[in-house]
């Protein structure tokens, strides 16, 4: 049986203890010991995070009475020293002991009842049992967690048998048995828990709901508690101050700032778009003049390179070229690392890509595919460009 000095002592951070067992494990060296303030996996809240005897702890599991502490090396026998990593200890009590005020402040605004919580490493979610929450309703749970926080209400812990329970009105009813610990603050919340929480409810400092979803039917609301919610205020401060400077406004106008913008760049991109495709009309005109007709089959073999070209000219241009008969297409635009290639041929050719594929790719170290009438890809060798074309033009004028 391990004493579980966190419960007696939430502000220890560093103790001796003797040595129970250790055992070699997949995860690791297990170890046992006499009693620790290593608070293991439970209620939530992740295990403590530290070192004993200087080797970092990985985990830590509670199984019946004993805590199992998981290192990466064996710390030996006798008499260890442990030390808790203090941020991590205070940042998730913030979370866990920040979820409690939550949760009732929800309950209190609109009986909104918590069905499951999650505490990850860049925020905490409560997921309430309703489909939705009216903003009002959010604000109100906020302000109340928060005034909560300020007067610095007391917490109580007490452990009674199960039988006990009706002495206390629980927020959240519990079908555990035996000996259950009851976390209580003031009087504004009582529940069962087992996880590590302060002593007073201010030094949780803050919390603040930073947006919902819906999921299952519920609502998952997302929370930053603690120095988590001091951060995200800094963050988004600094964020909105590089606005000002950029959009030429306050706070109050970025709103409709950014609307203006969105309009102006949406008629930017439809004149772009305009312009674009008038240039692929003339630019695939050209290409096709100046090509002979040759063969049997009377084929226009076109062959192009481009340097650092607008990738949605050329697909442009290729739709273009696309559209006229007896042509066979092959379009290419370097670029600084490689170089993208596509190739087509109008619906009255027949043409297989696969009878060329494999040795024409071979002189680019290409890939690609597509289907009939148009293949595309990249290259990694952009200095063999030209050679690409050349190797294109040898191979389907056999065709024509």
């Amino acid at each position: 049986m391990t004493e579980k000095c966190y419960y007696h002592d939430i502000n220890r951070l560093e103790f001796e203890a003797g040595v129970v067992s250790i055992s070699k494990e997949k995860k690791g060296w297990r170890v046992i010991l006499d009693k620790t303030c290593f608070f293991p996996e439970g209620g939530g809240q992740p295990a403590d995070r530290g070192r004993i005897n200087d080797i970092a702890v990985t985990d830590v599991k509670k199984e019946g009475d004993d805590i199992f502490h998981y290192l990466s090396e064996n710390p030996g026998s006798g008499v260890i020293k442990g030390k808790i990593d203090p941020e991590w200890r205070r940042d998730f009590m913030q979370q866990h002991t920040g979820q409690h005020i939550i949760s009732a402040a929800l309950w209190k605004t609109g009986k909104y009842k918590t069905v499951a919580v999650h505490m990850g490493l860049d925020y905490t979610t409560i997921e309430i049992e309703t489909p939705e929450i009216p903003e009002k309703d959010l604000i109100k749970t906020e302000k109340l967690a928060n005034r909560v926080i300020n007067d610095n209400l007391p917490l109580s812990f007490i452990e009674i048998d199960h039988r006990e329970l009706d002495k206390f009105e629980l927020r959240k009813p519990t079908d555990l048995t035996g000996l259950i610990r009851l976390v209580r603050i003031g009087d504004f919340d009582c529940v069962a828990c087992s996880g590590l929480h302060f002593e007073s409810t201010g030094p949780v400092g803050l919390v603040k709901a930073t947006g919902n979803e819906k999921i299952r039917g519920n609502t998952r609301i997302t929370w930053k508690i603690g120095a988590r919610a001091y951060a995200d205020y800094r963050k988004k401060d600094r964020i909105i101050s590089g606005l000002k400077t950029v959009l030429s406004t306050n706070e109050d106008m970025f709103i409709g700032k950014t609307r203006e913008l969105q309009e102006e760049i949406l008629s930017c991109k439809r004149e772009n778009n305009s312009i674009t495709s008038r240039l692929a009309v003339t630019m695939a005109q050209d290409l096709y003049e100046k090509q002979p007709v040759q063969g049997k089959l009377s084929l226009r073999i076109i062959s192009e390179s481009r340097q650092e070209e607008d990738g949605d000219i050329i697909k442009k241009v290729m739709k273009e070229l696309l559209k006229r008969e007896n042509v066979l297409i092959c379009l290419v635009n370097v670029l600084t690392d490689k170089l993208q290639w596509c190739i087509g041929c109008s619906r009255d050719v027949d043409f297989s890509f696969d009878d060329i594929g494999n040795e024409l790719l071979a002189v680019i170290d290409g890939k690609g595919g597509g289907r009939f009438p148009l293949w595309q890809g990249t290259g990694k060798k952009p200095e063999q460009a030209e050679n690409f074309l050349s190797v294109f033009r040898a191979l389907t004028l056999k065709l024509a």
